[in-house]
């Protein structure tokens, strides 16, 4: 019994964790955010009816390379809609497709030097509940490393927090897991979805991230 009680206080103590640095450093988006989001070819939107929160989704497709991040070979599609892929990982390279929502830091305030690592971040994490074949601790080192190549101070600090209260089942719009297929490196990748207008602000975070 005395086991079974301590494995559960283990279980519980992130989420009380969480909790009071959430009270402590209340999430926030810094204003050159927000008004970033409103400029000419911005690659993001802002979502103030679902501030604070997962509020920020992105526009355009994003490409990332890391060398020391082996991804395999394998796309994230979405769970009610096959068709629909997500995310494709391409050895060393993830391609994010448009529409994919997320929070910023979790905790404290977002910086524009923030956006693209914790995109990439939330992105993986998401990948992670679907079974992609990589580790949270491989995930977490790449967030560390793209952190210290946007914004170095605070970078650890950041990195600490993600790796004692994170976890990839913290991201409420993208709940229902994607399904993972592993592809082949001569695979051809998903075309593009076209970049047309289309009234972000009208979207719900789950139909707008899955």
């Amino acid at each position: 019994m005395r086991i079974g009680q301590t494995l559960l206080l283990l279980c519980l103590l992130p989420c009380a964790c969480r909790q009071v640095v959430q009270q402590v450093m209340p999430w926030e988006l810094a204003p050159e955010v927000v008004e970033g989001a409103s400029k000419p070819g911005s690659w993001y939107a802002y979502l103030p009816q679902y501030a604070p929160g997962f509020c920020l989704i992105t526009r355009h497709a994003i490409l990332w390379k890391d060398p020391r991040l082996p991804l395999g070979y394998w796309r994230a599609v979405h769970p009610q809609a096959p068709q629909r892929v997500l995310m494709e990982a391409r050895g060393d390279m993830l391609l994010l497709h448009r529409r994919f929502i997320w929070d910023g830091m979790t905790v404290g305030c977002t910086l524009p030097e923030d956006l693209l690592p914790t995109l990439q971040h939330d992105a993986l994490y998401y990948a992670l509940q679907g079974g992609a074949p990589i580790s949270r601790r491989q995930v977490d080192k790449a967030f560390l490393r793209a952190q210290r190549g946007h914004r170095p101070i605070g970078a650890y600090t950041a990195y600490a927090g993600i790796r004692l209260l994170g976890g990839p089942y913290n991201n409420p719009p993208n709940a229902n897991p994607p399904r993972i297929e592993l592809t082949c490196a001569g695979d051809t990748p998903a075309p593009l979805e076209a970049d047309r207008p289309e009234p972000l602000e009208r979207r719900k975070p789950n139909e707008s991230s899955r």
